[in-house]
């Protein structure tokens, strides 16, 4: 066992939850899920397996997250999604892991999969994220949407060998969905932060979009979810700003 805390936030993630947590077996005695209202079986799923949950308000993805945070057993921590789930190759290299510095801080590989198909190119094939990290020197920014996390000054970044295992959707219809919840919360983001929808943004972006994924990040290798990939964010770039021009008109604050 690692002295580690894996905190996920979640909510009706009830066919994918215990998946996560099996992952985890072995690597620590600590598993925090923060459950922003889950109505499915999400909870007694998390339970059964051993992990402590809470429910928490939601109030947007970073200050959630740091909620969450706050709840962590250990200083050293693992965020997760509750649809992310680590390899073999992962847990033993978290199992290792012995930073001698507070401030560092450790990304992790991604294998991102649509449904049973890994995206193995596109925006998703290269996918690496700061997943590791001490909650006493690092922590998410409140950001409501595309959350970061702050790492302390002078705290070096390594990636971790292994990968995480990541269910993106489970099929194109979700994708759809997923990808119109986000636009209106970029666009709202966006106009909070007075950040203006030019004609470029508007005409131009979504279109180069797609062809920076499908194209130059060859994800026209992934056949035909590769396209559709490069399709859905083109239309979440068209989404945001199309949106966002609409806010402004209307005087939206």
């Amino acid at each position: 066992m690692q002295e580690i805390s894996v905190v996920i936030v979640a909510k009706d993630e009830a066919d994918i939850i215990g998946q996560t947590i099996s992952s985890l077996s072995g690597l620590t005695d600590d598993i925090f899920i923060a459950d922003t209202g889950s109505k499915d079986d999400t909870i007694a799923i998390a339970r059964s397996l051993g992990a402590r949950v809470e429910t928490l308000a939601w109030e947007g993805f970073g200050r959630t997250k740091n909620k969450a945070l706050a709840h962590a057993k250990y200083e050293w921590v693992l965020f997760l999604d509750a649809d992310e789930s680590i390899d073999e190759t992962l847990k033993q290299s978290l199992l290792n892991l012995s930073p001698e510095d507070p401030r560092a801080a450790f990304k992790i590989r991604f294998k991102n999969y649509i449904g049973n198909k890994r995206m193995a190119y596109g925006e998703w094939g290269r996918e690496c994220k700061l997943k590791v990290f001490n909650r006493k020197y690092a922590q998410w920014d409140n950001a409501e949407i595309h959350e970061k996390i702050l790492v302390a000054e002078g705290g070096k970044v390594k990636t971790l060998d292994g990968f995480i295992i990541h269910s993106l959707m489970k099929d194109l219809s979700e994708y759809a969905v997923k990808m119109n919840r986000y636009g209106e919360l970029m666009a709202r983001k966006y106009l909070q932060n007075g950040k203006k929808a030019g004609w470029f943004k508007l005409y131009f972006y979504p279109f180069f979009r797609f062809l920076q994924i499908y194209l130059f990040r060859l994800g026209l290798l992934d056949g035909r979810l590769g396209f559709a990939a490069a399709f859905f964010s083109a239309y979440y770039a068209f989404l945001k700003y199309h949106r966002l021009r609409e806010l402004q008109l209307s005087g939206a604050s």
